[in-house]
């Protein structure tokens, strides 16, 4: 049986009586206002309520003083609340007829009001305008309601006093809002939102009609025109009111929707109530308004209609809910049978929620969850008990979100998938429902995404500025929120995207591309989640995501030939770019190993230094003609090793053979200054690498480009012996192939002649001590510097490479080497292998953490999922274990040191 109230008894006698034992509220008034209130016929309470009502409009009378009228006010709130009351309960008047007089008094009170706070300041109010929203603006106030007005002020009319219309219609608003909500001895009038306003968070109180219209021009919502909907005069300046309101019928009543509004409606409706065909019907302590099944349902319901068939069909423009309806339903927008239906569900749930409110005259809309006030509210609706009333309860929701559940079957390919709950970010309050949500949902902190997500909702970041973009993010915030949720920490990926999202330049594009891409909008999120570096350059670049539409590794780049050289740098850096995130998005992904990033890293690194090479020698060719030998480019540390991560810099050496003396110095001298701008230089594109030279003979001292018979004469000569340490790292790079070999082959004797020194080990030592002692580790995570760490582990394979000399003295690889030398017998099998397991985790880790982190962090400052893929990828079941697999290499190393001689 649907939800219905019953007389509270049979005489107005007894429901004064009954009405006094039940609620304390209605107890308190009775005794104050009992003796000012004629209960002895309905026609009697009919009379009083309207006559309470005209008592405010002063007529011709001067307006009342603010402080006399305060009291005059809240009286009469209060022989209104005890009247309606009474014709309610006894159910002489439905609920319609109770919520429009009290809409009514509402409307006195707040004429009256405005024209005592305009008087107080000598103003006229010529263009000046309060309009109702909300159940105010339908004249359907709840018995508690809070009022939702909204203040205008055309400033070519409001004179506003002293300091101009702005000031003075914002004193004017102030004035009329402490009068009243302030809190007497008489108790207050009506608590008043004024949050209906266009961006309430950035503009005052009252705003004049010019910024409201570019505003709703601009950026206004299809919420927004759902709101206005309602929207109607209440006080001030109606001709003004009348002029500002037929200018905004427009922006409410469109007579074409394209896809993008409809679709943000449908969108809209996804996110009132996420949880469809699966909501908490049986809480006895239920939300009657918010809830499944409850007044919201119904009212969203109506609206969703009216704002996509209303722009064409003007019977619909009407913002009562009963009438709008019926209009609904004579127009064949909905069935005639679900308008009855939700009609009579409608009138049940508002009778109930007045006799809510009526227990304490509070604004609420729950049923008590205490036994003793839900079995009093039961009988206030007339029924036998809280069982009866819990049933009938129960019967009215399924059958509203039976229907309103209907509104939801066009979208079922678009559902938002297991959402716990409600997930509404339209109007200005953080509804109750999404804030429970989210906190199911992992989030510590709902109230600061939910106004992040109504930030965006009022294009207050460049993504959301259009109208599309702003109903794509109503359409994916479900779908986000899950993925966000899904990472395991739902807090820091949410600020990561929000970082991410605030700096977009634009959003269309993005966007659509994430609605259509699922598997794009869970990368990105999980990217965002795990890698903080990662996430600052999607913002930077947000393009990079398209780059995983394509989703291929490769390193077959060709610049354009006839290209110049600034163009050819740009071609570079673009194609840089995407796959260096590519590798880096496989590697955070578990798609390529460490290993394989590293080689994939180096591979990149090799494209683009011959790209930008051949481009460099090509230029210097056009502009100081051929040239005048041949050169080589070597590749030392970890470039030449090929274990780079995702931000080591290049360690280069160019090297040439003349046959011309007089011209190479010059022209080989320019080649490789172009070199270094072609790799180096920031363009608009932004940069490829930073590049060292400073392992050329005598370094900076020397000259950047090196002649291969001062290159092998330096190394046979004054090198020192970290210099040739270098050398065990290096590789031929770029040039001519001929030439790279002969450097090798000169560096191996180089080497070869130095292990005889007898104080080549002590000098190994001693530098490293040094090296310790200037550069400590950030943490216990900085595997690079920390004692047992990679630098160890390299300076013990280049001292036992140069102690053995002979061609294998140059393995660039640290793996590798670390085989040749255990072939060789430098060190027995368990050693070799205990290095080359500590090499292959600590190199991992860097891998990872080099592509994540921006700087040196904590590892307690990490987030939970980059942890996660950190044990993924070294094969650790949980943290704890992975740090404890970390000491134990590092200690292994320490100790292999000792014997590793």
């Amino acid at each position: 049986m649907a939800l219905s109230p019953r007389p509270l008894a049979d005489t107005l006698d007894g429901v004064v009586e009954r009405a006094a034992a039940l609620s304390p509220y209605l107890r308190a008034v009775i005794a104050r206002h009992g003796g000012d209130v004629d209960w002895t016929s309905v026609g009697a309470l009919e009379s009083q309520v309207a006559l309470e009502a005209a008592k405010l409009n002063p007529g011709h009378r001067r307006p009342l003083d603010l402080d006399a009228l305060a009291p005059l006010l809240r009286q009469a709130k209060q022989r209104v609340h005890l009247i309606l009351a009474l014709l309610d309960l006894s159910c002489a008047w439905d609920h319609a007829k109770v919520t429009h007089a009290l809409t009514v008094f509402a409307d006195a009170c707040v004429g009256a009001g405005l024209n005592s706070a305009l008087a107080a300041r000598g103003l006229s109010g010529d263009g000046l305008v309060v309009l109702a929203f909300g159940k105010m603006g339908a004249f359907e106030l709840n018995y508690s309601s809070d009022i939702d007005v909204t203040v205008f002020f055309d400033p070519e009319q409001f004179e506003g006093g002293p300091k101009g219309p702005q000031d003075g219609a914002v004193r004017v608003v102030q004035d009329l809002c402490g009068l009243l909500e302030r809190q007497t001895e008489d108790g207050y009038v009506f608590r008043t939102d004024l949050r209906l306003r266009p961006d309430p968070s950035a503009t005052p109180i009252a705003v004049s009609t010019a910024r409201a219209q570019r505003y709703y021009e601009s950026v206004g919502q299809n919420w927004e025109r759902m709101a206005w909907i309602k929207a109607r005069f209440c006080a001030g300046d109606a001709a003004a009111s009348a002029h500002f309101m037929k200018n905004m019928t427009p922006f409410v009543w469109r007579r074409h929707m394209d896809y993008w509004a409809i679709d943000d409606v449908h969108a809209i409706k996804r996110m009132i109530n996420a949880k469809v065909g699966d909501p908490d019907m049986d809480t006895v302590d239920c939300d009657v308004k918010l809830g499944a099944g409850g007044i919201r349902e119904i009212e969203f319901f109506v609206q969703t209609q009216q704002v996509i068939h209303g722009g064409r069909r003007p019977a619909l423009r009407v913002p009562a809910t009963l009438d709008a309806l019926s209009a609904l339903s004579r127009a064949g927008c909905i069935d005639s049978g679900e308008a009855g239906e939700l009609a009579r569900a409608y009138g049940g749930l508002r009778a109930l929620e007045h006799r809510i409110q009526m227990l304490d005259d509070n604004h609420t809309h729950s049923v008590p969850s205490d036994p003793d006030a839900r079995h009093r509210l039961a009988l206030l609706m007339g029924l036998d008990g809280a069982d009866k009333l819990r049933q009938e309860l129960l019967d009215t929701r399924r059958s509203v979100h039976r229907l309103y559940s209907g509104l939801f079957e066009q979208d079922a390919d678009h559902a938002a998938g297991p959402v716990p709950g409600n997930l509404v970010f339209t109007g200005v309050d953080k509804d109750p429902g999404t804030v429970r949500t989210l906190g199911q949902m992992g989030f510590t902190a709902p109230s600061r995404v939910i106004s992040a997500i109504q930030r965006w909702h009022r294009g207050q970041v460049p993504a959301t500025r259009s109208a599309q973009g702003r109903a794509l993010l109503t359409k994916m915030t479900p779908r986000l929120l899950l993925a966000l949720s899904s990472t395991g920490d739902g807090d820091t990926a949410f600020e990561n995207f929000e970082r991410f999202f605030d700096g977009l330049r634009a959003g269309v594009q993005l966007l659509s591309m994430l609605d259509a891409e699922e598997n794009i909008l869970e990368d990105l999120v999980s990217t965002l989640a795990a890698a903080p570096k990662l996430a600052a350059v999607l913002s930077r670049e947000p393009s990079l995501l398209e780059s995983l539409i394509a989703g291929q590794l490769h390193t077959d780049f060709e610049a354009t030939t006839d290209a110049s050289f600034e163009a050819r740098m740009g071609e570079a850096r673009r194609f840089h770019r995407d796959q260096s995130f590519l590798i880096g998005h496989a590697l955070l992904n578990g798609v390529l190993s460490p290993a394989e990033a590293a080689a994939a890293f180096t591979g990149l690194a090799n494209t683009m230094v011959c790209a930008m090479a051949e481009a460099a020698s090509a230029e210097t060719e056009r502009k100081f003609g051929a040239a005048p030998g041949v050169w080589c480019l070597l590749g030392l540390g970890s470039f030449g090793g090929r274990e780079l991560t995702a931000v080591s810099d290049l360690d280069l050496i160019l090297v040439y053979e003349p046959n011309d003396e007089a011209a190479a110095g010059p022209w080989f001298t320019r080649l490789t200054q172009r070199l270094i701008t072609a790799l180096s230089a920031p363009t608009e594109e932004g940069a490829l690498y930073e590049v060292d030279m400073r392992l050329r003979p005598s370094g900076r001292a020397g000259p950047v480009a090196v002649r291969y018979s001062a290159f092998e004469a330096y190394h046979f000569g004054p090198a020192w012996t970290w210099e040739h340490m270098a050398l065990t790292r290096m590789a031929p790079v770029a040039g001519d192939h001929e030439l790279g070999l002969r450097c090798r082959e000169a560096a191996c004797r180089a080497i070869d002649q130095r292990k005889a020194r007898p104080t080549l080990a002590g000098e190994i030592d001693d530098m490293r001590a040094r090296l310790r002692q200037e550069r400590r580790p950030w943490g216990g995570w900085d595997t690079k510097r920390s004692e047992g760490g990679l630098v160890d582990i390299e300076f013990l394979v280049q001292k036992r490479l140069l102690q053995l000399g002979g061609r294998n003295a140059i393995t660039p690889h640290t793996h590798d080497a670390l085989g040749r030398l255990g072939e060789a017998g430098a060190a027995a099998s368990d050693t070799i292998e205990c290095l080359q397991s500590a090499w292959r985790f600590q190199s991992a880790a860097r891998q990872l953490l080099q592509l994540a982190l921006d700087a040196p962090v904590r590892s307690d400052a990490w987030p939970d999922l980059l942890k996660a893929r950190l044990c993924a990828a070294l094969g650790a079941p949980t943290f704890e274990d992975l740090c404890r697999a970390r000491d134990e290499h590092y200690e292994a190393v320490v100790a292999a040191r000792q014997v590793f001689t």
